[in-house]
């Protein structure tokens, strides 16, 4: 084989996985607006044009970790537990570096359908990779307190209270009526 030969060969090799890069980085890109969008509509109240932004970001770029937490988001507040739980563990198994409000809500969509077992393993898994999110603090709060642990309810909702979160006035009354 001459060396020009070689050359042209190397070029094609270098030549055919440039568009596969770049097309992968376009994905991306697209993905990433739609969630914006997404999030803009979802702060707007318009929960259905933001769950399509969000679905639209995963057809776009299907390992896109941030549009399956939009979806799991959207799905959460429409107490669509099963679409949540389903999303929020594929944002999981995509997000690196690990997602940790993933894991805190998905630990909190598990206890509001029942699981509270891996619920509440989900939530310390949240706690394991940032101490400091006081969302797993609040759902904590939730479990401890259906859990009739008053002690351990508190102490997750003053932490939760010292890293800024405002916890829902609904919280703090069953604190006060149904944590012993």
């Amino acid at each position: 084989m001459s060396k020009s030969t070689i050359i042209i060969f190397v070029l094609a090799i270098f030549l055919s996985v440039v568009p596969c890069y770049s097309t992968e980085i376009a994905a991306e890109k697209f993905a990433l607006d739609a969630t914006e969008k997404g999030w803009q509509f979802f702060n707007n109240g318009d929960l259905e044009t933001a769950l399509k932004r969000f679905h639209q970001a995963t057809i776009l770029d299907p390992v896109f970790a941030p549009g399956y937490y939009g979806k799991a988001y959207v799905y959460s507040f429409q107490n669509k537990l099963d679409l949540a739980i389903e999303n929020y563990r594929k944002t999981i198994e995509l997000a690196d570096p690990p997602f940790t409000h993933a894991y805190g809500n998905l630990g909190l969509a598990l206890m509001m359908s029942g699981e509270e077992q891996e619920g509440f393993k989900m939530v310390q898994k949240a706690l394991e990779i940032d101490p400091n999110n006081g969302e797993a603090h609040i759902s904590l709060t939730n479990y401890y307190c259906f859990e009739k642990n008053g002690e351990l309810a508190r102490d997750h909702l003053d932490k939760a209270i010292s890293l800024g979160v405002e916890p829902d006035p609904r919280l703090l009354g069953e604190m006060t009526t149904e944590c012993p």
